[in-house]
């Protein structure tokens, strides 16, 4: 007999996708090499629904897709033998186009690819450009349009709908920073610095008749990157100031930030934006992407909304997931009391535990199966949480790109202790062969007073550290 797991249908942010890339700077010569530790990346994300897929392309890695909307697979598409920034994907007259920062414009017959270069864009003069964050729209009537800016503003043109590197007028200059008056666009943690702001990551939508150019401020590294729009009845303006901005942002949390990013219709007509969020430890680009489903209220702008960064409903499940998409499991090891079998000086056992994405648990290299087992019961409570699901972050200590040395699978296991005092594995990763930089798993639903993680094998020649170990559930009381 199958049995379905009650959270079968649900995921987790940041998105969990295997084989998550590099940090995009890390070959990049000196301005690259600003950072830490070596780190793992993936951003600005450029989402495509087709034939019932997700696809996802962005910056150090594409193509992310996915059919079942909660198991993700990394098929490595390279733009002219090389990994870009801020690509972005538009299918118009049966073709899928694609284009980065700086780069020529491609082409293919599939979302996978292969892409052929068609040159480079071209303005009304004939000369050559390279753009920043470009984004592609396909209107419904036949015409093409390109979106782009990066720190300098957003601006728009219309292009050959048969030869969409061919500007067909002159580029329109729609907005920069407005920092008087949006306090969201000011600079810092705070949105303290209101001399300037990073105005980036254009991307236009239509709904019900109405065009939505969204945008991103104030920079990738803060916590207050989110996502606004302005918008108009026409896809080249006038614009106007969407009021509800910034309708998505995410300032608290283990992960946070939710800017540059795209807005597209999946399963059954449901709208999800993908976004932008950033760890930072090791270096400001230290980026993750995350989906949140969004609405509209009576007056046609965008419902504004708080990333979620607990367990939701994968598309599909719910009719209107923007009035409410979260399965209702929470985090129940966060700050709990805790024993590390080891612990590296500083890097102690609490900091897996923290909702902190800047600090992590690391094991001494002599334990040869380090162990964190954490309290689910508070003082006096009962053994009444439910234990369904289970997500660790790991961190990667010695990774060495240009070196050779990259991650590979962890292994480890998830066991519980019931209120019968016996220790039971709840999860079996021991012959896991998946290298998942989030990972997030289904348990066995167990009443648990202990939960512990075990890792089991670590990667060659590198340290690993876990940056969250969180066990989510509910308080469900045992009927006697």
């Amino acid at each position: 007999m199958i049995i379905i797991h009650k959270y079968e249908n649900t995921f987790i942010n940041p998105i969990p996708l295997p084989d998550y890339p590099h940090g995009l700077r890390l070959d990049k010569g000196a301005v690259g090499r600003e950072h830490k530790i070596e780190y793992r990346e993936f951003g600005d994300p450029s989402a495509l629904y087709e034939d019932n897929k997700w696809y996802l392309y962005g910056s150090a890695g594409m193509v992310f897709w996915t059919e079942d909307y909660k198991h993700w697979n990394y098929t490595k598409v390279l733009l002219g033998g090389e990994e870009i920034g801020a690509p972005t994907i538009v299918k118009h007259n049966d073709i899928f186009y694609c284009i980065a920062n700086g780069s020529m414009l491609y082409e293919a017959s599939s979302p996978l690819g292969p892409f052929k270069s068609i040159g480079r864009l071209k303005n009304c003069q004939g000369e050559e450009l390279r753009v920043n964050d470009p984004m592609y729209f396909s209107d419904d009537d036949g015409r093409l349009y390109l979106y782009y800016g990066c720190g300098e503003g957003i601006r728009g043109v219309e292009v050959d709908a048969n030869n969409p590197a061919q500007f067909l007028g002159e580029p329109i200059f729609f907005f920069a920073d407005n920092t008087r008056e949006h306090v969201w666009e000011r600079m810092g943690a705070n949105n303290e610095d209101g001399s300037f702001s990073w105005v980036e990551g254009a991307w236009m939508f239509k709904h019900n008749g109405m065009y939505y150019l969204t945008y991103c401020a104030p920079n990738t590294e803060f916590p207050t990157y989110a996502m606004g729009a302005y918008k108009s009845k026409t896809p080249l303006g006038p614009f106007e100031y969407m009021e509800t901005s910034p309708f998505i942002t995410k300032k608290y949390g283990t992960f946070k930030g939710a800017g540059h990013g795209s807005i597209v219709k999946g399963p059954n007509d449901t709208v999800w934006a993908f976004y932008t969020g950033c760890i930072g430890y090791a270096n400001f680009v230290e980026r993750f992407v995350g989906m949140q489903p969004i609405g509209f209220d009576d007056n046609g702008d965008i419902i504004p909304t708080v990333a979620d960064g607990t367990p939701q409903w994968i598309p599909g499940v719910k009719e209107n997931p923007h009035e409410g998409n979260n399965a209702g499991l929470v985090p129940i090891t966060s700050f709990r009391t805790h024993v590390a079998s080891s612990e590296m000086p500083g890097r102690d056992g609490i900091y897996a535990l923290d909702e902190n994405a800047l600090s992590w648990w690391q094991p001494l290299p002599e334990d040869k199966e380090p162990s964190l087992t954490v309290d689910t019961l508070i003082y006096r409570g009962k053994s009444e949480l439910m234990l369904y699901a289970a997500r660790v972050v790991w961190r990667y200590i010695g990774m060495d790109v240009m070196g050779g040395k990259l991650p590979t699978p962890v292994k480890y296991r998830i066991e519980a202790l019931t209120p019968e005092e016996k220790w039971v594995c709840i999860l079996d990763k021991t012959d896991n062969q998946e290298d998942m930089y989030f990972d997030y798993q289904l348990l066995m639903p167990t009443y648990a007073k202990k939960v512990r993680l075990v890792i089991t094998e670590r990667p060659k020649d590198m340290e690993v550290g876990v940056i969250d170990f969180s066990v989510y559930g509910k308080w469900e009381p045992i009927c006697k």
